[in-house]
């Protein structure tokens, strides 16, 4: 059994599946690039990413309060706040309090509130799992242009792939998305 569980390790391990890690706050923390692996000079107080009312709301939308870091956002739904994390995917983390504004987590972070400000709300869909374990929402996030958020930020360069079993519908997708963007040297893979 130990030999099992190490042999599963190491293909993870090997595979790029690890290490991974859960922050405090309850936000996935695995690609690095964190305002601790930074030069203290250069932080700045960490902005809270809140979205306006949609001009118009649409119909089977969710309306997005927040941007709270590249791969997380906050919904309104039923009047009350959701986090949800977005499947299949992983972009780098940005500090708690303070951010490096050079950083690629803040600059996917800022990749998103851009996309979202001018129209704030989305659509989701779901894999096989439905909630992690930390009670967020996992989703596929379809903007209202009908494009999947998840693939821009993989099209982009902004996001690595991060595949958790079952929720793998579009890993191999996603995969041939990141590596068509470390090719052209975008986003994250300047």
């Amino acid at each position: 059994m130990v030999s099992l569980v190490l042999l599963i390790g190491a293909a993870l391990w090997f595979g790029g599946y690890l290490p991974f890690r859960l922050r405090p706050d309850g936000i996935y923390g695995g690609c690095g690039n964190t305002p601790a692996d930074t030069n203290a000079d250069g932080l700045i107080d960490r902005p809270k990413l809140y979205l306006p009312e949609p001009a118009k709301k649409r119909s089977g939308y969710y309306r997005v309060t927040r941007v709270v870091d590249g791969d997380t956002l906050e919904i309104e739904h039923s009047g009350k706040p959701e986090r949800i994390r977005l499947i299949g995917i992983d972009t780098d983390e940005i500090g708690r309090d303070k951010v490096d504004p050079d950083s690629y987590g803040w600059k996917a972070s800022m990749f998103v509130f851009d996309l979202l400000e001018k129209d704030p709300q989305v659509k989701l869909k779901y894999d096989d799992e439905r909630t992690d374990k930390y009670d967020r929402t996992l989703a596929y996030v379809y903007l209202t242009d009908g494009r999947m958020l998840n693939e821009v930020l993989m099209k982009e360069g902004w996001a690595k792939v991060m595949r958790i079993a079952p929720n793998t519908k579009h890993a191999n997708d996603f995969q041939q998305l990141e590596t068509e963007a470390r090719n052209a040297g975008l986003g994250r893979w300047q």
